[in-house]
């Protein structure tokens, strides 16, 4: 298929952060007049924005670009993200197959690389210091209809010693609340319902500058936190919407969010917060300041004081160096005290530049994949329990799409309820009448429909619209 001198594609890769960086490409290239295409058949550009976190993701976004260069040959290939980030110099010599290079300290700069690449056929290679936060208009979300990631922080200070986000993206920064709440404000406008608050440690919004020391980040625990008081500007705001907390360090959670909550059922009672072992000793080897005990305590005390039952999601780290059997066994046991709604388990990945690079004692690959099916297993039991308490119940449903099946007697529709992220959790099958005008209306994609959960199916509820 021939293709024409301003069409791009964009191989979206990793987080949700990256998510948005990538939302922010898409939005630069359109105003310097190129035309997104969703076929790498029909483009002149192929921008592969990678994920550089663990060894698998940095596999499989390389292995994006070799294959981009074999299938289009007569495409430029820009390799961004978090893997061109991390390794632009090493690129720039061993990866002829990208034709540029570029980072994401900066995502304005794109408009200077892609001019570079296309117009005067250099090989541009770009990365810029981390410094400030990549915002702005985004044309197009890469969600579901209506749900979007807002990014609050950029960096972490937390320096947890399996991780390479610090290395990556840097310190930490956060956006003034204003400019949080105007984007926000904006995005309601143009229909947005779910908002997806993102950072690396939202408890640390705002406390830019603290490091952390031999006892842990003490002077986040500091009330009034800036969080809170985002959260109550953002309270402020007119109109029917979630708000949504992803990710949230366990070790200082800002317990006086408590009350904004409460006070506002738009802002959800959802949270992510990566435990990632329940073992002390492994937890101090991964450079942590809590303890299951703190944790557990932790979630006690959220699901006593808020007048919604929480939801709980949290990620396990198997095979972290010096993990035995035993600490295995503990972590099980603090699975099952915490009762998460929803855990993803994985597998240590070993990186370069991190503590935990060269610690002894690294665990075998078969041992760690043991691990992270026996939490798995134990996790989805849990889930299942969990989820059977909303049989009955009365929610709201966010619809994402609808299944057109001639085959079925009824119509289906996929959507999710506010204890369900997006692209993490399980989803919410929604039954309805396909003769029924009514029930077809409600249904559109990105629209919000009241449905009755009659059931469960694995980590998915059935329910049947109202």
């Amino acid at each position: 298929m021939s293709t024409t001198a301003k069409t791009f594609f964009l191989d979206q890769h990793g987080c949700a952060k990256n998510q948005v960086d990538g939302e922010l490409i898409i939005t630069r290239l359109e105003n310097l007049g190129y035309t997104k295409t969703d076929n790498p058949d029909e483009a002149a550009l192929i921008i592969v924005n990678s994920c550089g976190f663990i060894e698998s993701a940095k596999v499989e976004s390389l292995n994006s670009v070799i294959d981009a260069r074999g299938q289009y040959p007569d495409a430029k290939i820009l390799l961004a993200g978090c893997l061109a980030e991390r390794y632009a110099a090493d690129f720039a010599e061993t990866l002829p197959e990208a034709d540029a290079i570029f980072g994401n300290g900066d995502i304005s700069r794109i408009d200077e690389v892609v001019e570079s690449l296309m117009g005067n056929g250099d090989r541009p290679v770009l990365t810029t210091p981390q410094q400030g936060i990549s915002c702005g208009e985004r044309t197009e979300f890469l969600n579901f209809k209506n749900s979007a990631f807002v990014k609050i922080t950029e960096g972490c200070n937390n320096c947890c010693s399996f991780c390479a986000i610090p290395i990556i993206r840097g310190e930490l920064r956060s956006r003034p609340a204003r400019d949080i709440v105007e984007e926000i404000r904006g995005l309601l406008a143009r229909g947005i319902f779910e908002i997806n608050l993102i950072g690396q440690d939202l408890a640390a919004y705002g406390r830019d500058g603290i490091a952390r020391g031999d006892s842990g980040n003490a002077g986040y625990f500091t009330e009034p936190t800036p969080l809170a008081e985002l959260l109550r500007q953002i309270s402020s705001l007119p109109g029917t919407f979630w708000v949504r907390l992803l990710y949230i360090h366990p070790d200082h959670f800002p317990f006086d969010i408590i009350p904004v909550l409460n006070a506002d059922h738009r802002i959800l009672p959802y949270f992510d917060v990566p435990f990632q072992s329940g073992s002390t000793d492994v937890l101090k080897r991964m450079n942590r300041s809590g303890t299951p005990e703190t944790y557990l305590n932790m979630v006690n005390r959220l699901r006593s004081e808020l007048h919604t039952l929480p939801t709980i999601r949290t990620t396990f780290l198997c095979g972290f160096p010096g993990e035995t059997d035993e600490h295995a066994a503990e972590t099980a046991q603090f699975m099952k005290a915490v009762q998460p709604d929803w855990s993803g388990c994985f597998t240590y990945s070993r990186e370069e530049d991190t503590a935990a690079y060269s610690m002894k004692k690294q665990c075998k690959q078969k041992d760690m994949e043991k691990r992270v099916a026996l939490l798995q297993e134990q996790q989805d039991a849990i889930t299942s329990e969990r989820l059977a308490r909303h049989v009955g119940e009365t929610l709201d449903v966010l619809i994402e799409e609808v299944i057109d099946d001639p085959e079925q007697d009824a119509g289906i529709a996929l959507g999710r309820v506010w204890f369900q992220a997006p692209e993490v959790d399980g989803a919410t099958v929604v039954r309805y009448e396909l003769d029924n005008p009514e029930h077809q209306k409600k249904v559109q994609p990105g629209s919000v429909c009241q449905v009755k959960i009659l059931g469960i199916s694995g980590v998915d509820l059935d329910s049947a619209i109202l």
